[in-house]
């Protein structure tokens, strides 16, 4: 017995063949919709038409790209807004109709999702969005525009202010990026959120902070010297190291006992005062 072969797959999203609408049988089914709720004539309106929303989502997906699913999706709810607004009685097609409408759902989609800081909904800045770059190539193609008034032209043709026209180039010009990133190739940890300005931080302050810290171990230091070694290390060890030693820590590695130990540090602290004193009465 021989088995059906099947036919040969060419990797894209089988759509079944939609039913073909004529003038009179499309303006029936919106007028079931709109003047009965008909549900079932709205779905045979919009199904007819899935294929012209796919077609759009696949030009706004750009050439070459795989079919975005989110912007099909988005496609096919312009496709239902252009069923429920559709009046049969001014006497165009569907077709003509719900594509305005699916383009202008996908462009909402676009702009809203084209970076995590949103832009302005309006009608000027979408149509700054989806013209600028083509605006912008066309005069300096042209080459009739001095650069330094391009900015200035270009928000005439489109209707907008120079300042709008600056701020989309910024936008436009990077997608956004993680502040969590590496900074250089060499495999540090540095971020570059660390390498931001903190608005909070008071610069002077700290550096004057520094300094007297600087100044503060430096006289330290200097009567740190007087005392001998081992006083010298018993109290590095108990109040200046990041992980202070215990009594009988120091004691086991001086040989001594830990009473033996305090006795130590109290006479080395007791010289510190008197050095300090001395120094500050001078």
């Amino acid at each position: 017995m021989n088995k059906p072969f099947p036919p040969p797959r060419n990797g894209r999203t089988q759509v079944p063949r939609a039913e073909f609408l004529n003038a009179a049988n499309e303006a029936r089914l919106a007028r079931c919709w709109r003047d009965k709720g008909d549900v079932a004539a709205r779905n045979r309106l919009v199904t007819a038409h899935h294929a012209l929303a796919m077609a759009a989502a696949r030009r706004a997906g750009g050439k070459g790209r795989e079919l975005d699913n989110d912007i099909l999706q988005h496609a096919n709810i312009g496709l239902l807004k252009a069923a429920d607004r559709f009046d049969p009685d001014m006497g165009f097609r569907f077709s003509t109709y719900a594509a305005w409408w699916i383009r202008a759902e996908i462009q909402d989609y676009k702009v809203q999702n084209w970076s995590l800081v949103r832009l302005p909904n309006s009608a000027a800045c979408r149509k700054l969005f989806h013209n600028l770059k083509r605006v912008e190539t066309r005069l300096v193609a042209a080459g009739e525009v001095p650069p330094e008034r391009l900015v200035a032209q270009i928000a005439t043709d489109l209707a907008v202010t120079p300042e709008q026209v600056v701020l989309m180039q910024q936008r436009l010009a990077a997608p956004d990026g993680s502040l969590n990133r590496n900074v250089g190739d060499d495999g540090g940890t540095t971020q570059l959120q660390d390498l931001l300005e903190d608005p909070d931080a008071n610069v002077e302050k700290e550096v004057s902070a520094r300094l007297d810290s600087r100044a503060f171990w430096r006289t330290m230091s200097a009567h740190l010297s007087r005392l001998s070694m081992r006083e010298q290390e018993i109290i590095i060890e108990t109040y200046v190291s990041d992980t202070p030693k215990t009594l009988l820590d120091l004691g086991e590695r001086f040989g001594v006992s830990r009473e033996r130990i305090r006795q130590i540090r109290e006479s080395a602290l007791s010289k510190l005062r008197a050095s300090l004193s001395d120094a500050t009465a001078s």
